[in-house]
């Protein structure tokens, strides 16, 4: 009698597991999306290569460069502002933003910094866009690495 009752109890246990969900990564939507991107300014902290080695600041072209000594804010209107952290935060550049359908990429207009940049990793603490731009003079694929500024 105690073996079928173990038996039973085990037999609920596993069908209770087997059917659970993992919702720890839940598909992002465009409202979690933007509620971590105005969350905090962003300022980069380095550029890599896709796979993720660090690139040399030197090997850069200039615009790519000049994103080491922004801060980025990304507002719930739409607009992202350039700030200079050595001018109090003053707005040196701006433009507009707008996540892509599928919240996988983000369409920025801002005058040097243009174009749909799909977004490698999106969290409270770091944001990675991936980029094409010049590297020692040629066209690459780089992730942009973001961290949040207070």
């Amino acid at each position: 009698m105690n073996t079928i009752r173990l038996l039973l109890v085990c037999t609920a246990l596993l069908i209770t597991l087997t059917y659970c969900t993992n919702d720890s990564n839940p598909t992002p939507t465009e409202a979690s999306q933007t509620d971590l991107l105005v969350a905090n300014n962003w300022r980069t902290v380095q550029v890599s290569t896709a796979d993720g080695q660090a690139i040399n600041k030197s090997r850069l072209n200039l615009a790519t460069q000049v994103l080491y000594d922004l801060n980025m804010q990304f507002r719930n209107d739409g607009t992202v502002r350039a700030l200079d952290p050595k001018q109090s935060n003053s707005v040196v550049n701006g433009g507009t933003w707008k996540l892509a359908t599928d919240t996988k990429s983000i369409d920025v207009d801002v005058s040097g910094f243009k174009g749909n940049f799909p977004i490698i990793q999106l969290t409270k603490s770091k944001l990675i866009l991936r980029q094409r731009a010049p590297v020692d003079g040629k066209d690459a694929d780089i992730n942009l690495e973001f961290d949040p500024t207070l």
